[in-house]
């Protein structure tokens, strides 16, 4: 079996961008190795390293305002799948919702097969 050789070609840029790169790590190590001297190691804070990597999910509110009416979308959510549940003894996989505020009602479909509607 032949084998076959992988050939990198290297642009200018590339070169000079790595120069520049170099120099500036000798740059800021110089001055990092001395502060490095004066104090002594530190010991590595693992978990408040996995704290920082993980990044949390922002909390969510979606109000609907109509007229004197407001309405908060995770209510409605939750009425909408006690509903489908208390009709149904199936699991939601997929769930559409309509709010009509006119209606004071929102009206669902869910996994694409059942629709209704609950008021509000």
């Amino acid at each position: 079996m032949s084998q076959k050789k992988k050939i990198e070609t290297v642009s200018a840029v590339d070169t000079k961008a790595d120069v520049v790169t170099e120099a500036v790590k000798k740059t800021v190590a110089e001055p990092a190795a001395e502060a490095a001297a004066e104090k002594p190691a530190k010991k590595p804070a693992a978990k408040s390293a996995a704290k920082t990597t993980k990044a949390a999910a922002p909390k969510e509110t979606v109000k609907i305002q109509f007229g004197a009416d407001e309405y908060n979308f995770a209510d409605i959510k939750k009425a909408v799948e006690a509903d489908y549940k208390a009709k149904f003894n199936g699991a939601v996989k997929t769930v559409e919702i309509y709010i009509k505020p006119e209606d004071k009602a929102a009206y669902y479909v869910i996994n694409s097969d059942f629709a209704d509607k609950i008021e509000l």
